[in-house]
């Protein structure tokens, strides 16, 4: 057999050898560091993990290094997930005192509260108003930052229960 027909031959196997390689829906693997706060290991967490969307954006799901149960990402650039994060810093209410007050730049999608600011490289959201705080960092390739959401916030409402409590 030539050489020629031999290196065809081999082809389709490196191609399927490379595609299998990237881990799906991107450009390799996603360096995501996972929370380590004590919310990073609750059921609701876990839950989440297992009940997340294969696609967001249409971006494939993705693998993420660390390997971990309380991150995800999608797509490329990656949209990134985190679960049981610290509240952010950047977390203003108008009227703390109001039960229920929304905070200050934040967004409901599909009924979840989410609290964002804008960075560098995109907009970074975490959830309000429920029992672990969900992160999703959305880079600035999308026009609409918070149309990602639309795609967890089904998964978000089923798994982590509501609460009135910015604090929590």
């Amino acid at each position: 057999m030539s050489a020629y027909r031999r290196s065809l031959l081999c082809l389709p196997l490196a191609l399927a050898f490379a595609a299998g390689c990237t881990g799906g829906g991107g450009a390799g693997r996603v360096e995501v560091a996972a929370p380590t706060t004590p919310d990073a290991g609750s059921a609701a967490c876990l839950a989440l993990h297992e009940a997340l969307p294969p696609t967001v954006m249409d971006g494939a799901r993705r693998k993420v290094t660390p390997e971990s149960a309380v991150t995800a990402a999608w797509g490329d650039p990656a949209i990134v997930l985190r679960c049981g994060v610290e509240r952010p810093a950047s977390l203003r209410v108008i009227d703390p005192d109001k039960v229920g007050s929304e905070p200050v730049d934040s967004v409901e999608v599909n009924g979840v509260v989410w609290a964002f600011a804008k960075f560098d490289g995109g907009v970074r959201f975490t959830t309000v108003y429920r029992r672990v705080r969900v992160e999703m960092t959305v880079p600035n390739k999308f026009a609409e930052p918070a149309a990602p959401l639309v795609d967890v916030a089904d998964a978000v409402t089923r798994t982590n229960p509501t609460t009135l409590d910015l604090n929590a």
